[in-house]
């Protein structure tokens, strides 16, 4: 008899929609901090997504433990979010 095995696409998806929707902001001529913003929010909300749902339902967002997971997404998010925020200061004047 077969198994098949199912698995929730709908939390990696929401991760991979907000990196789509940074990148396709950046291509629009918008500017490159508001890009690297929504890819950073995106990675947050996989982060508080990989949290909250069950191992079952977080799918491909499950690679290691729920804490390693979470961290990592929120690490790469945090990160974006700050340098984009960096990019928006004038340092000097040139």
């Amino acid at each position: 008899m077969r198994t098949r095995e199912s698995t929730a696409w709908g939390p990696y998806l929401l991760v991979v929609a907000g990196a789509a929707a940074g990148l396709c902001v950046i291509a629009l001529g918008m500017p490159v901090p508001r890009g690297g913003a929504i890819m950073g929010f995106g990675f947050l909300v996989g982060s508080l997504v990989r949290v909250t749902v069950s191992e079952r339902r977080a799918g491909a967002l499950a690679v290691r433990t729920k804490r390693m997971d979470a961290l990592t997404l929120a690490a790469f998010g945090v990160a974006l979010v700050v340098g984009s925020l960096l990019m928006l200061l004038r340092l000097h004047d040139s």
